[in-house]
């Protein structure tokens, strides 16, 4: 079911002339009307938003039903959603669009929308799992338990602004080693720091990576999910680095950022590489696996180059715990099969998301380059392990399953999960969608049981 069920085509050329003279006509005002959003309160933009779709989920269920979306075996809530999101691809997208709507995601995540911030209780975190300082276990969403789920003690966010001199190995030179020009690298790392417990700080950390095809996207925009997710993790720090965007920059100079963020956490902050695990959303996905392909390139370089190859290697060429990827965007060749077929459904990256963002691959350079710098192309070889969650209707369907074949042919041990009739990076929709919850849920599980295994939380 296409088009909302609608006989309208909105690549037809009056249709795309007609929404082209309206978002003109928008762009005389759209400034001012995305700086008044900005400025006002975000606990009050947050409850606009969620009193919006309570009122308008009930009118479309009884209205529309399961007549909107791609199948009707979709949820209620991903209809609903469709009808709402659909009409983005009429309009033409611009970077600046995509960098504002990217930047209210917190909007999309108060402390009462899924998931649920959860109150520090006995030196532990309530959650799903039993937590050190805690005698509580299995905590529902639902039931007679549903009370112990309420907004937690605010966390403590620093922003972070760190000179690493010359005191980095692993982002050193990533431009050459990457085989590409990039700018000339940064020393500076910059971003935010979640604690949720500074009187007990935690040795976990998840180092989250946020989407944006490398165009858009920041860390403060990610922070309330991230909250949240850290709080599920038990009570696991989350840095979350700034990184330099297309166009303006270069991809080599994205991966180096993200690069030496991984290098601050363990030389600065002194985290144990088993106590970090990965999440990427999207590009940041793709940013995630070349971080873990660029430490296992390293160390089987250095190991290749010693007389016993079996030393210990430095703290910063160990792996981390594990990677997650959800929905990863991490194949730059030639755009085929669902990335291009599957944009005429996706509620993400639709259409006119696909005609403003594809011409900027071409920064890679030739198609040979583009593929070497995709991660899907390179070697898993190393890598830890990783989980994966996609939608089998989304556009980045494809590479992602091309993604999961390679590393387990490389031994990397993959944990898949796949949803159907979904769009595009939907678990980041959890507030709206129960697959988005249930995905979330899958994810959070199992970076607890890799932040878990370590002797420390016994």
């Amino acid at each position: 079911n296409l088009n909302l069920g609608l006989p309208l085509d909105p690549g037809h050329p009056a249709v795309r002339r007609f929404f082209r003279l309206l978002s003109n006509f928008f762009a005389l005002f759209e400034e001012r009307l995305f700086g008044a959003w900005a400025r006002l309160p975000l606990r009050f933009r947050q409850k606009i938003t969620l009193f919006a779709w309570r009122l308008y989920l009930p009118l479309h269920r009884y209205l529309l039903g399961r007549r909107t979306g791609i199948h009707p075996d979709a949820s209620f809530e991903y209809h609903a959603l469709t009808t709402v999101m659909w009409w983005g691809r009429l309009f033409p997208v611009t970077i600046r669009r995509m960098r504002f709507s990217l930047s209210q995601m917190a909007v999309w995540h108060p402390p009462e929308a899924y998931p649920p911030c959860i109150k520090r209780h006995g030196g532990g975190w309530l959650g799903r799992r039993r937590t050190r300082g805690s005698s509580n276990c299995a905590i529902k969403y639902g039931g007679d338990q549903k009370k112990a789920i309420m907004p937690s003690v605010p966390a403590v966010v620093s922003r972070v602004r760190h000179d690493m001199g010359n005191g980095y190995v692993l982002a050193k030179g990533i431009s050459k080693r990457a085989g590409g020009g990039g700018n000339s690298d940064t020393n500076i790392v910059t971003g935010y720091y979640i604690q949720h417990d500074p009187a007990h700080p935690s040795e976990r950390v998840v180092l989250w990576l946020y989407g944006g095809a490398y165009l858009a996207g920041d860390s403060e925009g990610n922070l309330s999910l991230a909250e949240k997710v850290g709080q599920r993790c038990c009570g696991a720090d989350v840095f979350l680095p700034d990184y330099r965007l297309l166009p303006e920059w270069e991809f080599y100079d994205a991966l180096h950022d993200v690069v030496l963020a991984y290098e601050y956490l363990i030389s600065v902050r002194g985290k144990q590489p088993e106590n970090v695990v990965l999440l990427g959303i999207s590009s940041g996905g793709g940013l995630a696996t070349r971080l873990m392909q660029t430490i296992a390139e390293l160390r089987a370089d250095v190991a290749s180059k010693r007389n016993n190859p079996a030393d210990q290697v430095e703290d910063i060429l160990r792996n981390p715990a594990g990677g997650v990827l959800m929905c990863p965007f991490v194949d730059y060749t030639e755009p085929k099969g669902s990335f291009k077929d599957y944009v005429k459904h996706d509620l993400i990256v639709n259409q006119s998301v696909f005609e403003e963002g594809i011409p900027h691959l071409a920064s890679l350079g030739t198609m040979e380059n583009r593929q070497i710098q995709s991660p899907a192309h390179r070697s898993f070889v190393g890598l830890p392990p990783l989980c994966v969650v996609v939608s089998e209707h989304e556009c980045c369907y494809d590479q992602t399953v091309l993604l999961v074949n390679r590393a387990r042919a490389d031994g990397v041990e993959t944990k898949l999960g796949v949803w159907r009739y979904m769009c595009h990076v939907f678990p980041v929709l959890s507030m709206f969608l129960p697959e988005g919850k249930q995905a979330m849920d899958f994810m959070v599980d199992w970076m607890w049981d890799r932040l878990t295994s370590s002797p420390l939380f016994a």
